[in-house]
């Protein structure tokens, strides 16, 4: 082989070999370049995003202090009102000021004049001071009073109240036991042995609802209240169920007692109510 051709070849290699790496270099280069845009376009989507953000924030800023603006501006127009009204109260009142002072000027003047007349004034005031005592306290009282009958007749409205809610129970609950009677069914002396429940005798009984739960045995619906013997509570006592002295909710017949508690049966509920704890129960209607 020639020697040229040997330094050719060689020549050619030597060219392969860069060109090899050149490309490998634009290669990596590449990739670098690619990512690096890729990225630029990723920050750049963020901060058009963070941008749009910012800006959207702005306008709801912007529409908050403009309500904030025109509330502001509505609280100093009535202010600003309210000052001129109080204005006009003032210039009024310095007349009335004006007006009473040259009265005064004139009654000390005439009081000057007039000296005998003023110990029969300041008696007559004094007779005038008692007398308005007296009303006053007079008044007071027939206050006290009309409080007190006012009082009396909102309780004896809501016995009246209660008594209807009574009344209404009571022919419902007799309805339906004739109902039954009617059918021979056993229920009906269920109904009437509970109604062989007694009140307890004496002074009115008060106290509250202070559990409610279900007997897992029958199903009935018993209630635990915050009387006991100690409050003359008894077996097969019959209390009464209400809810803010006005609402009657049904009756109860106590079957277990101990000194502080007594656990009852609900023996009745008025339609369309519910028995619940902190309700009321009473040992006689309208107490």
């Amino acid at each position: 082989m020639h020697i040229l051709t040997k330094v050719f070849v060689l020549f050619a290699a030597v060219m392969s070999i860069m060109m090899a790496a050149l490309a490998i270099s634009f290669s990596v280069n590449a990739d670098r370049i690619l990512a690096d845009y890729d990225a630029a376009l990723e920050r750049a989507t963020s901060a058009e995003s963070s941008l749009a953000a910012h800006k959207s924030t702005g306008a709801q800023e912007k529409a908050t202090l403009e309500d904030d603006k025109t509330r502001l501006q509505d609280e100093l127009a009535s202010r600003d009102s309210d000052i001129r009204r109080l204005e006009a109260a003032n210039s009024e009142l310095r007349i009335a000021l004006r007006q009473a002072e040259s009265e005064r000027v004139s009654i000390t003047s005439k009081i000057a004049q007039l000296g005998v007349t003023t110990e029969t004034q300041a008696n007559i005031i004094a007779e005038y001071k008692d007398e308005l005592s007296r009303l006053r306290s007079a008044e007071l009282d027939y206050r006290d009073e009309k409080i007190d009958l006012e009082k009396q007749l909102g309780d004896l409205e809501s016995q009246v109240i209660v008594y209807e809610q009574v009344k209404r129970a009571l022919q419902e609950q007799l309805e339906e036991v004739r109902r039954l009677v009617d059918t021979g069914g056993s229920t009906a002396t269920v109904a009437f042995n509970s109604n062989a429940a007694t009140e307890i005798p004496g002074a009115p009984i008060s106290g509250r609802i202070d559990e409610v739960r279900s007997d897992p045995n029958t199903g009935d619906l018993l209630v635990k209240i915050n009387l006991g013997t100690n409050d003359r509570i008894s077996n097969n006592a019959r209390m009464y169920v209400h809810r803010n002295g006005a609402t009657y909710l049904g009756e109860l017949v106590v079957f277990r007692v101990d000194l502080n508690h007594a656990v009852a049966r609900v023996a009745y509920t008025a339609p369309g109510q519910s028995i619940r704890e902190g309700d009321q129960v009473l040992s006689k209607l309208g107490s």
